[in-house]
């Protein structure tokens, strides 16, 4: 039995071997057999992705607090980071 809060997924796109758990929802891949699930149907039936196309979902960020250190990783090649600034010191 599946979890109550994962996803549910629209068949009409999906082919025959999707909709029974026996191809990757994600590739189509039938062999190995996909082992994650990784939502389900309308009727409940699990939907399946193989290893490689089911990578543990991100998990949402809470507001940056004061305390965080600020990184500047990630930023798009060329583009200046903002100017940081230091608190006076006492």
């Amino acid at each position: 039995m599946g979890q109550t809060d994962e996803p549910t997924v629209d068949p009409g796109g999906l082919t025959t071997a999707q909709r029974l758990g026996d191809a990757c929802v994600v590739c189509r891949k039938k062999w190995p057999r996909p082992r994650v699930r990784v939502g389900r149907l309308p009727d409940s039936t699990g939907v399946f992705a193989c290893d490689d196309c089911a990578p543990a979902p991100p998990v949402p960020r809470a507001r940056r607090g004061s305390r965080e250190s600020r990184t500047h990783a990630g930023r798009p090649a060329g583009e200046r980071p903002p100017a940081m600034t230091t608190a006076p010191s006492a």
